[in-house]
C-alpha cells in the first residue's frame, strides 16, 4: 500500500507549509464527524437493543434520533467522512515520501475499511427509518410481516458491521497518524499489529472514545432541544429520557478528557514538542471546562440555551485537539520536511537544466563568508562554538546537519541561539558540504 508514497511529487518548503495547513482543515472536518458517527453508532445500537428487549418506545425512538442527526442523508458520509479521510491519506503520502514509515499503508487500509463501514452505517440508518414506518402500518398480512422481518435483520447486521468497521478504521487512523509523528519508530515498526499495545496509541484511542461519547451526547441534546427551535413533537417523558441518557455521559466524559489531553502531551517525543502544542492543550482543557459548566447547569436546571453553548464550546475544544495534533506532527517531521525540500530543489534544477535554463550557483564558501564567518571559526570560539568542537557528531549524518542548518535549535547554553539564516535547501547543502570539507582538511 506504499504506492501512494512512490507516486507523490517532491515538495518545496512553501508546498509543505500549505500541506500542513490543508491537513488542519481536513482534520477539522473529519475528527468531529468521525467522532460523532462512532458515538452515535454506540448509543443507537445500545438503546435499540434495550428498547426491543424491554418494549420501550422511548429507547427505540432515541436510537433513531441519535443516528438521524449525524446521517440525515447519504451524501454526508461522503462529504465529511470518505473524502476528508482520502485527502488526509494523500497528504500523509506527500509528507512521508521516501521514508520507511508504514503510516500511509495503515491509513490506506483504514480508508477502505471506513468506506465499507460507511455503507453499513447508511444501511443501518435506512433500516431504522423504514422499520419505523412499517411498524406504524396498522394492517397486518404475511407479506408485510416478511418485509418487517427483513428490515429487522438488516438493522441488526448492518448496525453491528458498521460499528465493527468504523472501529477498525478509527484504530487505523489513530495508529497511522501517531506513528507518523514518531520518526524514531519508522525503521522498527513493520506492521500495524505492533502498535496495538503502544501506550501512545492506546491513550489516543481512549481520548477518541471520550470525544465520541461527549460530542454525541451534547449533539443529541442540542439537535433535539435547541436546533431550529427544537423537536416540535417532544413529549415530557421522552425529553426526560433523552436528558437522562445523554447529560451524565457527557459530563463524565468532559471531566475525564483533561487527563487524556495531559497524557497525550506527556507521551509526545521531545522533538514533537513546541509552544503551540502546550497552548493548544491548555485551550482544549479551557473549552472543555466551559462546556462541562454548561452541562452541569443543564443537569441542575435545564435550558435550551445551555445545550447550544455546550455543543459549540466542545466543537471549539476539538478544533484545538486538531491544532495540537498537527503542530506536533509538523515539529517532529522537520528533518523529513528539510529532506523533501532539498529533493525538490534538485528535482527543480534538473528540470530547468533539461530545458536549457542555467541557474547562477552560490558556493558554500560564498555562503560561509556572507552568513557564517561573523559568528564561527573552525579552530576558535567566537559568538558561536568552534566548528572543531561541534562538527564531529555530524561526520556520518549529513541529513542531521542539514536539518540543523535549516531549522537551528539552541543546544549549548553557553552560546546564544543561532538565528535562522533563511537558507534554501540547496544553499544549506552547499554550506554543509563546505564546512565539513574544511573541517576534515587538517585531519
Amino acid at each position: 500500500m506504499d504506492f501512494l508514497k512512490q507516486i507523490a511529487f517532491p515538495q518545496s518548503d512553501a508546498h509543505i507549509g500549505v500541506l500542513h495547513f490543508v491537513m488542519n482543515v481536513i482534520y477539522i472536518l473529519l475528527l468531529p464527524f468521525l467522532s460523532y458517527l462512532f458515538g452515535a453508532l454506540l448509543l443507537s445500537l445500545y438503546h435499540n437493543r434495550k428498547g426491543r428487549k424491554g418494549n420501550n418506545e422511548h429507547s427505540i425512538r432515541f436510537s433513531k434520533d441519535v443516528i438521524r442527526h449525524i446521517l440525515p442523508n447519504k451524501s454526508i458520509l461522503m462529504l465529511f467522512g470518505i473524502v476528508p479521510f482520502m485527502a488526509l491519506t494523500f497528504a500523509y503520502a506527500q509528507l512521508l515520501q521516501g521514508t520507511s514509515s508504514i503510516s500511509v499503508s495503515i491509513l490506506t487500509w483504514g480508508l477502505f475499511i471506513f468506506a465499507a463501514g460507511s455503507a453499513f452505517a447508511s444501511s443501518y440508518s435506512s433500516a431504522l427509518s423504514l422499520g419505523g414506518l412499517l411498524e406504524s402500518v396498522g394492517q397486518k398480512n404475511e407479506e408485510l410481516e416478511s418485509v418487517k422481518s427483513q428490515m429487522s435483520e438488516t438493522r441488526r447486521t448492518s448496525g453491528k458491521y458498521a460499528l465493527i468497521f468504523v472501529s477498525i478504521a478509527v484504530y487505523c487512523l489513530i495508529a497511522g497518524t501517531t506513528l507518523a509523528a514518531m520518526p524514531n519508530k519508522w525503521p522498527t515498526v513493520s506492521n500495524a499489529v505492533e502498535l496495538i499495545f503502544s501506550l501512545d496509541v492506546l491513550v489516543r484511542l481512549v481520548q477518541f472514545i471520550l470525544l465520541s461519547l461527549t460530542i454525541t451526547s451534547l449533539g443529541t441534546v442540542y439537535f433535539i432541544f435547541s436546533w431550529q427551535g427544537g423537536d416540535k413533537h417532544l413529549t415530557t417523558e421522552y425529553a426526560e429520557y433523552v436528558k437522562s441518557s445523554t447529560l451524565p455521559i457527557g459530563l463524565l466524559s468532559l471531566l475525564t478528557l483533561p487527563i487524556l489531553v495531559v497524557l497525550n502531551v506527556v507521551l509526545l517525543p521531545l522533538p514533537a514538542l513546541n509552544g503551540l502544542v502546550f497552548l493548544s492543550a491548555f485551550l482544549v482543557i479551557f473549552f472543555v471546562f466551559l462546556a462541562s459548566h454548561s452541562v452541569y447547569g443543564m443537569l441542575k436546571e435545564f435550558t435550551a440555551r445551555h445545550a447550544g453553548n455546550a455543543f459549540y464550546l466542545f466543537i471549539l475544544s476539538m478544533v484545538f485537539v486538531v491544532v495540537q495534533l498537527t503542530s506536533s506532527l509538523s515539529t517532529s517531521t522537520q528533518q523529513q520536511s528539510a529532506v523533501l525540500a532539498y529533493r525538490y530543489t534538485i528535482y527543480h534544477e534538473e528540470i530547468l537544466a533539461k530545458m536549457g535554463i542555467n541557474l547562477s550557483v552560490v558556493t558554500g564558501a560564498d555562503i560561509f563568508n556572507a552568513k557564517c564567518s561573523a559568528c564561527h571559526e573552525f579552530g576558535m570560539k567566537k559568538v558561536g562554538p568552534a566548528y572543531k568542537d561541534v562538527l564531529p557528531k555530524y561526520e556520518n549524518d549529513k541529513a542531521k546537519l542539514l536539518s540543523f542548518v535549516l531549522n537551528p535549535q539552541k543546544i549549548d547554553p553557553a552560546f546564544p541561539p543561532m538565528p535562522n539564516q533563511g537558507l534554501k535547501p540547496a544553499e544549506a547543502d552547499s554550506i554543509a558540504a563546505f564546512i565539513m570539507m574544511m573541517y576534515k582538511q587538517p585531519k
